[in-house]
């Protein structure tokens, strides 16, 4: 039986409230002014993992080179209305992930993550937690998942992400290229 891949929890919503989580985890692509290779085929997975029509993808794209404040408010708005208060860290660990593509994480992407989070209600701690277990994921990719540097690691990010008020299973939703799942994180603590 095949390995049954992370399902995202944005998956649950309609294409409007998707296009929404999207544009707004798109945008980062282009905050620090590149849109890459890397990170064009990190959001063309995850569109193609959720489905998205091409009109959605279109609309979607053109919010990597052309996110409008306005637009950039409307999508938020639309995140907090979904009531779902995980998926709001999951998004900030989707944007860490996105961050991490290219394997530095530049200060305009950080600045825009914190603008996110503060008109999503998360603090400037949780947003530094979160950011900390990517990047600690991101160093430990090639490390086997049994090992006890990995182990220990995994332990050590969950507990800070506890310590901050940051659920644990929305950090494990989002959608990882490490293949972090939310059992192998609970497993960690």
């Amino acid at each position: 039986m095949p390995e049954e891949q992370n399902k995202h929890p944005l998956e649950e919503y309609s294409e409007n409230e998707q296009i929404a989580y999207l544009s707004i985890l798109s945008a980062i692509c282009y905050v620090d002014k590149k849109f890459e290779d890397k990170e064009k085929r990190q959001l063309d997975v995850l569109l193609e993992q959720l489905k998205i029509s091409d009109v959605g993808k279109a609309k979607i794209y053109s919010s990597v080179f052309n996110l409008q404040h306005e637009d950039k408010l409307a999508n938020l708005e639309a995140i907090q209305n979904l009531g779902n208060t995980e998926l709001k860290y999951t998004l900030i660990s989707d944007l860490c992930l996105f961050s991490l593509v290219d394997s530095k994480f530049t200060d305009e992407e950080y600045q825009y993550i914190l603008g996110i989070g503060e008109v999503l209600g998360i603090t400037q701690e949780q947003v530094d937690a979160i950011k900390s277990i990517q990047e600690n994921l991101y160093k430990i990719k090639d490390i086997p998942p049994n090992s006890e540097k990995y182990k220990r690691l995994i332990k050590d990010s969950t507990a800070k992400l506890a310590g901050v008020g940051v659920p644990v299973a929305a950090i494990a939703a989002s959608g990882s290229v490490f293949g972090l799942s939310a059992a192998g994180m609970s497993a960690g603590l």
